[in-house]
């Protein structure tokens, strides 16, 4: 029985945890990939020097389209390890793969690591348990905008909830706030349902687990007019009925 492991490695070096690192090197081929999200320093150079094994850099068909080859590779008795910034379960699509190789009769370890959805909860001092649905922004597709993220924000607006926006990563690039706030308005626009105005507040995350990270709380208008820093950025929409502490949280970080 060959071994499975999705290892989560934190958002950055200082948040990798030695769990991380031993199973890396438990494993005999091991994949990092490289679609889910970006780190501000941890590299592919990087991961080699820690673990002294090749890693092979995966996209997204790689793991999800093309995954008959890690099976192959599990049933010839070896182990794999697939790696992912933050954690491997958060914001990924493993589960399938996973489900696959436990019914060919192989172990399945996740080794969790810190993720962005977790620390800007922390970051944002707003109550975990008012946090509603996640969701991706995602690029548009061939002109069109997909306005699922407004559904979601509206839904969780309507029963008190904050919401997390993921941020889509297109051909490596990541998208940035600012682009992401855009094209809220223009949801907005569309769908006019009142909840991405000039005045809504939000809380961006930049560069979180790096040196620089910032975490800050702004409204529309000025998100539009503010200098961010370098992705990769995270959003937070606030509900519009908050607790008294809320308020005060958003406040310290404006």
């Amino acid at each position: 029985m060959s071994v499975l492991y999705f290892i989560g490695l934190g958002l950055s070096k200082k948040f990798l945890t030695q769990a991380s690192v031993d199973s890396i090197k438990r494993a005999d081929v091991v994949y990092f990939d490289s679609y889910t999200s970006i780190s501000c320093d941890i590299t592919i150079d990087y991961l080699k020097e820690i673990s002294g094994k090749d890693i092979i850099l995966a996209n997204r068909s790689t793991l999800e389209n093309n995954s008959t080859r890690i099976l192959q590779i599990l049933d010839q008795g070896k182990s794999v390890a697939i790696l992912s910034i933050g954690d491997s379960m958060i914001a990924t699509t493993h589960v399938s793969l996973a489900v696959e190789a436990k019914n060919r009769g192989h172990e399945i370890v996740v080794i969790p690591g810190i993720s962005v959805q977790c620390y800007i909860i922390s970051k944002s001092m707003l109550s975990s348990y008012k946090f509603g649905r996640a969701v991706t922004l995602v690029y548009p597709y061939e002109g069109k905008l997909d306005t699922t993220t407004y559904d979601v924000i509206l839904n969780n607006s309507r029963s008190n909830l904050h919401t997390i926006l993921f941020l889509d990563i297109k051909d490596g690039k990541p998208m940035s706030a600012k682009e992401a706030i855009k094209y809220l308005i223009q949801m907005e626009e569309e769908k006019q349902g009142n909840i991405i105005t000039d005045n809504s507040w939000l809380i961006v995350g930049q560069r979180l687990g790096c040196d620089d990270e910032e975490v800050k709380s702004m409204t529309v208008k000025e998100a539009l007019e503010y200098n961010f820093r370098d992705p990769p950025h995270i959003i937070i929409i606030p509900s519009k009925n908050l607790h008294y502490m809320e308020v005060e949280a958003i406040k310290c970080l404006h």
